[in-house]
Formats: structure tokens, C-alpha cells, sequence
């Protein structure tokens, strides 16, 4: 049902069991008449034709593909004056990922679909290659060139007069020339007969634009459509068409003219014979100086690189000798207690000034301290030192390289573990989109910036999407990597801890159930994923009713969590919460409050207070109060979650939701207990009651004014 698409008004079949349908009735002409008839200019035309496109991207969306797009298939009709084209004849289409009908017309093999002159090359081909929408690109291509030059690339009588190989052979095959040079080469003769005004010849007269226009954007629009390997033409119609009004706008196209490499390619592909001997004897000639050369090159480069290495993993050994283990010897400590934050600091002290020429050691060692402070939870201390290391490497290694982008990927994740989500997506999203450029999509590097993008997301507001990112992290990386990788593993603890927030408890449980055994093997039990995936599965089994189950791997985690990480971590912060619920559904609250409390006050104190882990642990805290009856405890700590998840989360949030439920449960309970009050005659404590019904109601409804608990 589109404006530019024939509709079909019924359909159905005869008696003897003929198929029909009724189409709408388009009276016009092909659009090509029409444009030669109306003397339209080429801006007309285009403009014409990105209807057209926007019709059949339609069709694509509705998972149909047309294949035979020819200019008898585009009628133009007037409407109050106005041209609209309408396609029509979806007599070949094809379903792009199901059956069209419970009848779907079985086309016998080797029989050809479609007409030639507008043929793709798969279409022609008949391999069982599948035909996929870049099918129609291909088509619509042929019908711009038609449009701007007055003929196909290809002759249909020239086509049809071949033999049936010998006319796959030139579909496949024979490059087209492109429009302005067919413009060029054409006789005025040839142009009135055959368009019209349909394209200008070199002067650029008044059916067309100047030849440099054409020369240039809409030479390489239509040729990238018209690519042989459908994989270098427009993954869509929709991007096809956006090239086109870009064009129009005089604004910069995303087509552009092939390659150097590309093109050299093409001319080996096409003159193999001439090319391979002239290599020869090129290649005889060049072959000693240029494996000489290259070798003198990368025996100094080699020589180069291994003493600057030699040099840096000195400094660093040095460091960590003299400064970092140095710190423990007795005469250094004397009286002090050697902790492992004794010991950090103690060498933090002596890092200004001492790598002036080994800066990329000093980023090396500036990086493990950081993330040692960050593993401790002490985010604030890590701070500086992982900025300092993306500075360095960045300035003396560039912005794509591997190291450069780990950092930026470090900094990126300790933004988001501190709640700062503004500034923590746009480093990650920036080290994703790096690596996907330098590396490719399915790089293990790009993976796991995929993942990190997942995870923030889903403590975002924009937790679907990162739903969807995070299952094809999990889908690729099983493919490419294999389930034990760190990359899948960690995939599968986002995942569980997702489908958690969303009850989906059964497939969280067995999915992090398998993680948990994965993870445990291949990196061990104290291992942070390991412990993020027992936490899913303690929540699962809590969430499920099986206390028994959850409590015993409950324990389990928070006593490995707290002799690994220490307290201030979050994964032990989330280990802490995870009890304290358990003990919270069975009504031991006494063994529960200790555990909430301090999960709330470790994760307020050392993450802040707007983080996710914070407002989440803060709300279990609340939920507790709520059962004991603790409700001036209670009230003012769902009020000021609220705010604070609407503020960092967004009102659609399942955890604001969450919130707002056990706010709505309160509400129901204050009106519930003002009205037994009321009935009884025992005023007193109306005013109170009121005025908390009040502050909830305009929390609820998101009033600004109210004044939020402290």
C-alpha cells in the first residue's frame, strides 16, 4: 500500500482454478515516454525517479522483490496535474525470506526471470545464487541510465539477436560505458531519435545537465549500481535513492569513481594474456632489487622495533624492581602495614619525570596501575592514570592503533562504572566504531567493544538496542571465537543479567548457568566474569523460588568475591545484595539488613550515588524497610531512587518502573489505612498520612515541585 505502487483491489481464481487478481487501472505511459513527451529536464527526471525508489524500497520493507524493473513497469500517471509514477507487474516478484503465497509458483531450472537488457548479472546467471534486493538496485540503475542517456547500457534486439550463453556471457560479463561517455560519443541524430531531450550532448542544453554534471555525481551513482559483484553496489534502494537527492543538493555522494587497485584488477581480469607478460618481464627485471630492498628494510625496522621493545620492558622491569617491590623490603615500610594500596601508592609517588624517554613504558605502567586501582574499585584513583595513558599513546602512537584504542577502551568502561554515562558512550562508541574500521566487524577487539556499547545501553534507557547488540555479540562470537573465549562469556553474562530484568528467569538461568561452568573452567573461579555470571545465576534462583540453590552459590560468591576483589568492588557489592535479597524473600531480616545496607552504602560511596549499581542495590535496601514495616525508612528512599532513576535512566527504564511500583504499593497502602482511620473516627494521624500521600502522588506523576525524600 504505497502512493507509487499499482494497488491490487482483488484477487482470487477461476473455476477450472486460474489465478488473478485486479490491479488499480493506471492510465499513462512508460516513464520514459513520459519524461521524452514532456520535455522534463534531468533534475525532473531525477527527482521523477527517487519516487520510484522510495516505491520499491517500500516493497523491500514488505519482503518483496520485484526483479523485472523496466521502464514498461513504471507507469507515470497526472494527479491534479502533478506526474506519479506508479510500479506496477510484481508478476515475478519473490519473497526475500518467506513463501509469497500458499501457492508459490515453482519457475522451473534454468528458465530465465525477467527481461535482459534490465537483467541483473545473478539474475542472468542462474547458479542458485539467491537473489536478494541488490537485484532490483541493479535493475533501477538500468533505468536511470535509460533515463539520462536514451537507451540501456545493453541493446534489448542487440542482447536477444545472441545466443542464450553468449547473452549471459554480456550480462555477466561486459562492463557498460558509462552515461557521460555514451553522451558523448552519441550523435545528436542518434539522441532526437532514440530520447528527446533526454540528456544534453557536451554543450548541456536545455534537456539536460552540464556533461560535468553527469560526468561526475551521476557517472558514479549509476555505475555503482550497475557493478558486476553485487556486494560494491548500494546495500539498499533507500541509499540508492539518498545518493540521488545528495546529488540534486550539490551536496558530496557516496559514490565515488573505483579504486586504483579496482581498476587494475578489472584490466588484468580483462587482458590476462598482455598483462602476464608484460609482468614477466617487469617481474624479472625488479624482482632482485625490490626482495633486496625489502629485506634491508625489515631487518632494520626489525632491528629498530626490538631495541625500542628491549628498552621499554627494561624500564618497566626496573620500575616494577625498584619502585613498585621495592616498597614492601622492611627498611622501606619500616612500621607500615604492606597492603596492595600501600604498595600502589607508595610507587604512584615516584612515576612524574622518570619516563621522559620511554613515554609508551610510562603508558604501559600508568595503564596496570590504573586498572589494578579499578579492579580494586577505587575508581577515582584509576582515573588519572588511564587518561594519562590514552594521552600518551595517542600522541606518540596514533588513534588507530591497537594500544591507543584498548586505552580509549579503558577510560570508556571506568566512565560507565562511575555512573557517567555522558561521557563514557561517546569513548566507546569511538573505539568501536575505530575498530570496526581497522580491524573489521568480527575482530575479537571489536566484540568486545560491541559488548561494552550492549551493556551500557541496558543500564541506559536504551535497553532493547542493547539487548539486540548484545545477542549478536553472542551469536558472532560463538561462531568466530568459540563459547570459552572471555569475549562470549562475558556476552553471556550481559545476556543473563538482561533477561533477568526483563523475567525472562528461565533462559537467564540456563544461560548463565552454562556461562558459570565455562567461565569457571577456562578462567577460573575468581575470575570477574566468572563472578559477574555466579551473581546471575544467585538472582535467577532467588527469582525462581529455589532459595536453597541461590544461597548456597550465594555464599560461595560473595566469600570469593571479598577475598578476590575486595569489598569495594562491585561484583562483590553485587554478591552482598544478592544474599541480602535471598534472606529478604525468606523473612530472615535480620540477617538480610546488614547485607543491603552495606552493599547500598560501599556502592553509594565508592561508585555514586546516580550509578546503576548504586539506585539498584539502594532499591532492594528500601524494598526491605518496605517489609518491615519501616516505612519512614522506607518512603523518602523510593522517593529519591525515583528521582535519581528518572534523572540517569530515563522514565521508561525497567528500574524506574520498578521503583514506581513499590511507590504505587505504598500509595495503595496509605489510602487503604486513611480510610480504615477515617472510618473508625481515629483522625490523628490524617495530616501525616495526606502529606505522604501527596509527596508520592506528585512523584508519580513526575511534578518537579515536590519535595523529594532526603
Amino acid at each position: 500500500d504505497h502512493p507509487n505502487i499499482a494497488r491490487v483491489l482483488d484477487a482470487g481464481a477461476t473455476d477450472t482454478g486460474r489465478p488473478y487478481f485486479v490491479m488499480e487501472l493506471v492510465k499513462g505511459a512508460s516513464i520514459t515516454d513520459f519524461c521524452d513527451a514532456n520535455n522534463l529536464t534531468t533534475k525532473e527526471r531525477l527527482e521523477l525517479f527517487v519516487q520510484v525508489c522510495q516505491a520499491v524500497q517500500h516493497a523491500h520493507q514488505k519482503g518483496i522483490i520485484h526483479r523485472d524493473i523496466k521502464p514498461s513497469n513504471v507507469m507515470v500517471t497526472l494527479h491534479d496535474g502533478v506526474p506519479v509514477p506508479k510500479v506496477i507487474d510484481f508478476g515475478i516478484a519473490k519473497a526475500i525470506d518467506r513463501r509469497l503465497t500458499e501457492k508459490t509458483l515453482f519457475t522451473r531450472y534454468a528458465q530465465i526471470i525477467g527481461t535482459p537488457a534490465y537483467m541483473s548479472p545473478e539474475q542472468a546467471e542462474m547458479s542458485g545464487l539467491d537473489i536478494d534486493i541488490r537485484t532490483d538496485v541493479f535493475s533501477l540503475g538500468t533505468l536511470l541510465y535509460e533515463l539520462l542517456t536514451g537507451s540501456p547500457p545493453f541493446d534489448s534486439k542487440y542482447l536477444l539477436s545472441k545466443s542464450y550463453e553468449e547473452m549471459q556471457r554480456i550480462i555477466r560479463e561486459q562492463q557498460p560505458v558509462k552515461p557521460s561517455t555514451r553522451i558523448r560519443t552519441a550523435t545528436r541524430e542518434h539522441l532526437s531519435v532514440g530520447a528527446g531531450p533526454r540528456a544534453c550532448p557536451t554543450s548541456g542544453g536545455p534537456g539536460g545537465p552540464p556533461l560535468r554534471k553527469v560526468r561526475e555525481d551521476l557517472d558514479w551513482i549509476v555505475m555503482k549500481t550497475l557493478e558486476k559483484d553485487r556486494n560494491r553496489r548500494y546495500d539498499s534502494v533507500s541509499e540508492f535513492a539518498a545518493d540521488i537527492k545528495r546529488s540534486l543538493n550539490n551536496e558530496p555522494v557516496l559514490a565515488g569513481p573505483p579504486s586504483t587497485l579496482y581498476r587494475i584488477k578489472k584490466l588484468i581480469q580483462r587482458r590476462r594474456g598482455l598483462v602476464t607478460a608484460t609482468v614477466a618481464v617487469g617481474a624479472a627485471l625488479m624482482i632482485g632489487l625490490i626482495v633486496s630492498s625489502a629485506m634491508y628494510f625489515r631487518a632494520e625496522w626489525a632491528l629498530r622495533r626490538e631495541a625500542e621493545a628491549h628498552t621499554e620492558a627494561q624500564t618497566v622491569t626496573d620500575f616494577l624492581t625498584n619502585e613498585l617491590l621495592a616498597s614492601v623490603y622492611p627498611e622501606k615500610a619500616k612500621s607500615q602495614e604492606v597492603t596492595v594500596r600501600y604498595i600502589l601508592e607508595t610507587a604512584s609517588k615516584n612515576l612524574e619525570n622518570k619516563f621522559a624517554n620511554t613515554p609508551l613504558a610510562e603508558a604501559k605502567i600508568r595503564e596496570t596501575l590504573g586498572l589494578t586501582y579499578q579492579k580494586m574499585g577505587n575508581y577515582k584513583a584509576a582515573e588519572s592514570y588511564l587518561e594519562r595513558s590514552l594521552q600518551i599513546r595517542s600522541e606518540h602512537l596514533g588513534d588507530e592503533n591497537a594500544s591507543t584504542l584498548t586505552s580509549l577502551n579503558n577510560l570508556g568502561l571506568l566512565y560507565w562504572y562511575q555512573g557517567r554515562y555522558g561521557e563514557a558512550e561517546p569513548l566507546l562508541l569511538k573505539a568501536l566504531e575505530t575498530r570496526k574500521r581497522v580491524f573489521g566487524n568480527e575482530h575479537p577487539d571489536t566484540l568486545e567493544s560491541m559488548a561494552n556499547i550492549g551493556w551500557l545501553y541496558i543500564y541506559e534507557s536504551r535497553f532493547e538496542e542493547g539487548m539486540i547488540i548484545i545477542e549478536k555479540v553472542f551469536k558472532i562470537g560463538r561462531r568466530i571465537l568459540g563459547e570459552e573465549h572471555p569475549v562470549v562469556l562475558k556476552s553471556m553474562a550481559v545476556l543473563s543479567f538482561g533477561y533477568l530484568t526483563m523475567k525472562r528467569n528461565a533462559e537467564a538461568e540456563s544461560l548463565a548457568a552454562k556461562g558459570f561452568e565455562l567461565s569457571r573452567r577456562v578462567l577460573g573461579e575468581g575470575h570477574e566474569i566468572t563472578l559477574h555470571l555466579m551473581n546471575s545465576l544467585t538472582w535467577a534462583h532467588q527469582k525462581q523460588g529455589q532459595y536453597d540453590a541461590g544461597m548456597t552459590l550465594g555464599l560461595k560468591a560473595l566469600e570469593i568475591a571479598q577475598k578476590v576483589t575486595g569489598e569495594e568492588h562491585p561484583v562483590t557489592m553485587q554478591a552482598m545484595s544478592n544474599l541480602g535479597l535471598l534472606y529478604t524473600e525468606q523473612g530472615q531480616y535480620d540477617k538480610a539488613t546488614p547485607l543491603l545496607t552495606k552493599s547500598t552504602e560501599l556502592s553509594q560511596r565508592f561508585l555514586g550515588e546516580s550509578s546503576a549499581f548504586a539506585v539498584f542495590f539502594a532499591l532492594r535496601l528500601a524494598v526491605l524497610y518496605h517489609k518491615q514495616g519501616k516505612h519512614e525508612q522506607a518512603d523518602p528512599l523510593l522517593l529519591r531512587l525515583l528521582e535519581i532513576s528518572r534523572r540517569t535512566h530515563s522514565e521508561g527504564h525497567p528500574q524506574t518502573g520498578y521503583i514506581k511500583y513499590w511507590l504505587i504499593t505504598r500509595q495503595k497502602q496509605l489510602t487503604k489505612l486513611a480510610e480504615e482511620q477515617h472510618a473508625s473516627g481515629d483522625n490523628e494521624n490524617a495530616p501525616a498520612i495526606l502529606t505522604r500521600l501527596e509527596e508520592i502522588r506528585r512523584a508519580l506523576e513526575g511534578d518537579p515541585e515536590q519535595p523529594m525524600g532526603q
